[in-house]
């Protein structure tokens, strides 16, 4: 589920926004105890491990570009949902085919593009109901699909656009609706006449249009454990209707709705309706207040023996931020991970076959798995409900396992992934070579804090658990912004044969970004001198580490901004930065509309000093601001106001490569920003983290 909001305007005072989610079950305190016993039989096998819940909702740029590899590769994606979002859709192009339709179509395909195919293989959801633009934030006279029983449109935009993504030949699977059982998303309530209109068409139209393609739905906010009868209303009428979909999609983002026991819900009400088996789409899951590093692993914990085809992180800041759903940060302009990257990270090193384990002990979980191709057992461990204290693995089964403990020892490493934005890298807290004698061995492990992961290796003893790695210093680095650099190349070693090393790296200019085989890249887009560190790991887990400083002169203050009135136009819409009616009164909004050339959307920039400036309105003459000076991001606060000098109306203009520009605020250090990266007129604008990324909803083009 999305958090869209709809935020009542600003003037000097703050708004309240909605938010809009299940209703959430009061979180229980974190529990503290003796101790927890978990356990891992690698003599008992489940079948393959394939990584379920290494899925996003959104949480990459329009253009599919970002995140970059580094962050995307290590975690083996293999699930996303998207489909535009950004730009209204169908619905802000008057219920046809137009450029924000487009606009949408060309994201989902660039998006497509990257992540299936080699060296991604995820299965690509295209939400259609949020390329209609069905979006939480659809205006209030919209036409609904099937409104007083009438769908030619709606079956004229399936035609339209599932045919221009189908012409691609990019396989993508469609999914019909999202949350209809959530009014926001669908006003005539699910299970309605409308809705079933809303889904038969839609379905026949796919098979006309794709008959090969893989439906998906229903993509109900709401469990089968939560609504039995919603469901088994659902499914008695899409078997009597023909319209079952190839796939059964559901979202797990109530407080905290268990994989294990939602999937076999499913069966059951799949059984229950005589329908046939389907696999099942877990296409949103984690609540917005369990965002930590200890939750996700619980999840895919859970995942891993649920019996989910895949599953996909839900978006709570959505849609179009590279940060992977919130599991990277962004830190002096670069993005980093944090732990819950990190989990995500170590579970995926869970491959070849899942074993048994205890499975959930009180509210902690784990699951594991065996490779003797990696030449690895891996368990990852979380809890859903902050336990700290002791507890302890005990490994059964490895006399079974020759490849693994024929030595008559073993190697164990365990990670500590702490809650931490950014984290660098796990905390080794175990590493020790220990008896394999007797086929079992007991790993003590603490959760220090209340929302801890942990990593569990065990390789043969004498392998390469102990590593070391070695990253060659670069040396101090220099460039100038707008001008991309040659390119460095990180070169590392290991001190075992046969690695491959990963690299990432922190610290790197805005602009910058490293790949998986460590070549850094870029183009500036800030001045200043950056501390980076680049880190080297190799697939036990090993790693290295070098810093250094990146001095980049030029561009950043604000020289080179052009003089006079401009309007400013939203990279990521083509609205225009717009004072609201068109007034000279102080602490009216500063929003986006349709450009339309009157002076309330003419814009100067007056520099200051220290390359900020003023943008001072045309109309008025005033300052745009951030009301009250606040430093809050996320707030739509952004106002004009009577110049003054105030840091809160002082913005540095910082040019991107494809010519536009972001204004970071010198009080608070954050942009200027397109509130919730919405495209709907009469929006009031707020600052955000900088994303130092051309096309986004920061990025102003100066016509």
């Amino acid at each position: 589920m999305r958090t869209r909001v709809r935020p009542v305007r600003l003037a000097l005072a703050a708004g309240t926004a909605l938010v809009l989610g299940l209703p959430l079950v009061a979180a229980l305190p974190g529990h503290a105890a003796g101790s927890e016993s978990l356990s891992v039989n690698l003599a008992s096998t489940r079948g393959p491990s394939t990584g379920v819940g290494e899925g996003f909702l959104y949480g990459f740029t329009s253009d599919g570009t970002q995140p970059a590899d580094q962050f995307i590769q290590p975690l083996g994606i293999n699930a996303f949902r998207g489909g535009g979002w950004f730009s209204g859709g169908w619905i802000k192009d008057n219920y046809q085919l137009g450029s924000a339709t487009q606009a949408d179509i060309n994201s989902i395909v660039a998006e497509g593009k990257r992540l299936t195919q080699p060296p991604y293989h995820a299965q690509y959801q295209v939400l259609l109901t949020d390329l209609y633009g069905l979006n939480g934030g659809q205006p209030s006279n919209t036409m609904y699909p099937c409104d007083n029983g009438n769908c030619s449109n709606w079956a004229t935009f399936i035609d339209q656009t599932v045919g221009a993504l189908q012409a691609t030949g990019i396989k993508f699977a469609y999914d019909i609706d999202n949350e209809p059982d959530i009014s926001v998303f669908w006003k005539a309530g699910v299970n309605s006449t409308q809705y079933f209109q809303m889904w038969d068409t839609a379905y026949r139209e796919l098979r006309k249009v794709a008959p090969n393609a893989t439906i998906v739905g229903p993509s109900f906010a709401y469990t089968p454990l939560a609504r039995a009868s919603q469901w088994s209303t659902w499914l008695s009428h899409v078997k009597s209707a023909g319209t079952v979909p190839d796939m059964i999609t559901n979202h797990d983002e109530g407080d905290v709705d268990d994989p294990v026991a939602v999937s076999q819900g499913l069966n059951n009400a799949l059984s229950s309706a005589g329908v046939g088996s389907r696999p099942l789409s877990a296409n949103e899951y984690q609540p917005a207040d369990r965002q930590t590093a200890g939750v996700t692993a619980w999840y895919l914990a859970r995942f891993a023996q649920s019996g989910y085809y895949n599953a996909m992180r839900g978006n709570w800041v959505c849609c179009v931020t590279p940060n992977l759903t919130g599991v990277l940060t962004q830190v002096n302009g670069t993005w980093q991970p944090t732990g819950n990257w990190w989990a995500l990270r170590d579970y995926a090193d869970m491959t070849g076959t899942l074993v048994d384990t205890s499975g959930q002990v009180n509210s902690t979980a784990i699951s594991a798995s065996e490779d003797s191709t990696a030449k690895r057992a891996v368990a990852i461990i979380g809890d859903s409900n902050g336990y700290t204290g002791a507890a302890s693995v005990t490994f059964n089964g490895l006399s079974s396992l020759s490849w693994l403990s024929g030595s008559g020892s073993v190697n164990v490493r365990v990670d500590r992934i702490p809650d931490q934005a950014p984290l660098g890298s796990p905390q080794v807290v175990y590493n020790q070579t220990v008896s394999a004698s007797s086929g079992s061995i007991t790993v003590p492990i603490t959760f220090q804090a209340s929302h801890d992961a942990f990593g569990v290796y065990v390789t043969p003893a004498g392998s390469t658990s102990g590593n070391t790695v070695t990253v060659t210093n670069p040396g101090s680095q220099s460039g100038t912004v707008g001008t991309a650099i040659s390119g460095l190349q990180i070169q590392a070693s290991d001190s075992a044969s046969g690695q491959t090393l990963t690299y990432s790296a922190s610290g790197l200019p805005a602009g910058l970004s490293i790949s998986s085989s460590g070549l850094i890249s870029g183009t500036p887009t800030a001045s200043g001198t950056f501390n980076a560190s680049v880190t080297a790991t190799d697939s036990t887990g090993a790693s290295g580490s070098a810093s250094f400083t990146w001095t980049i002169s030029g561009g950043s203050n604000g020289g080179g901004f052009p003089s006079g009135y401009h309007q400013l136009v939203v990279a990521s819409n083509s609205l225009c930065l717009d004072v609201y009616g068109n007034t000279s009164t102080a602490g009216a909004a500063i929003d986006q509309w349709a450009c339309n050339g009157q002076s309330n959307q003419q814009f100067q920039f007056v520099p200051t000093s220290g390359g900020y400036g003023e943008i001072q309105a045309h109309n008025s003459g005033q300052d745009v601001a951030v009301a009250n000076s606040s430093t809050t991001q996320g707030s739509p606060d952004i106002v004009q106001q009577a110049v003054n000098g105030n840091a809160a109306s002082q913005w540095l203009p910082q040019q991107q490569s494809d010519g536009s520009w972001q204004f970071k605020n010198q009080n608070s250090g954050l942009c200027l920003d397109v509130y919730g990266a919405g495209s709907n007129q009469g929006q009031q604008l707020d600052q955000w983290p900088c994303k130092n990324a051309p096309g986004t909803n920061q990025d102003f083009n100066v016509r």
